[in-house]
């Protein structure tokens, strides 16, 4: 993403590096409770980087140095703690069929009376 405005302004103790497209976003930040907020216009759109590579030649971001090295420097990915990566392999399964041979078996014939009583044994009615 390319940056018009770029600078630093103070939240909580803490210095940001901030980027903008406007200069509505200074406004912003001071009624989000930022303080020293200091946002230049860029010669041209840039990106964080090269941005950030501009700020460092001017005289007005000379005390925040530092902050603007650490905008830009890479970041080491840290793991929270406790966190273990682990790689398990794909398992196929290997599924084995078995032919089963059904028994043909004569027809059978129940009569109304041992339906009923069936009926009357499990659920108390006919």
């Amino acid at each position: 993403m390319l940056f018009t405005f770029a600078g630093t302004s103070v939240l909580k103790g803490d210095v940001k590096v901030r980027f903008a497209n406007s200069t509505a976003r200074a406004t912003q930040l001071a009624k989000l409770g930022d303080t020293a907020i200091n946002i230049v216009e860029l010669p041209f759109a840039m990106d964080k980087a090269s941005a950030v590579a501009h700020l460092l030649t001017l005289p007005a971001f000379s005390d925040v140095q530092d902050v603007l090295r650490a905008e830009v420097a890479p970041r080491a990915k840290v793991k929270p703690a406790g966190t273990v990566k682990v790689r398990v392999s794909k398992v196929k399964a290997k599924v084995k069929t078995a032919k089963v041979k059904t028994a043909v078996k004569a027809p059978v014939e129940v009569t109304e009376a041992e339906v009923d009583a069936l009926m009357q044994a499990a659920y108390g009615t006919k």
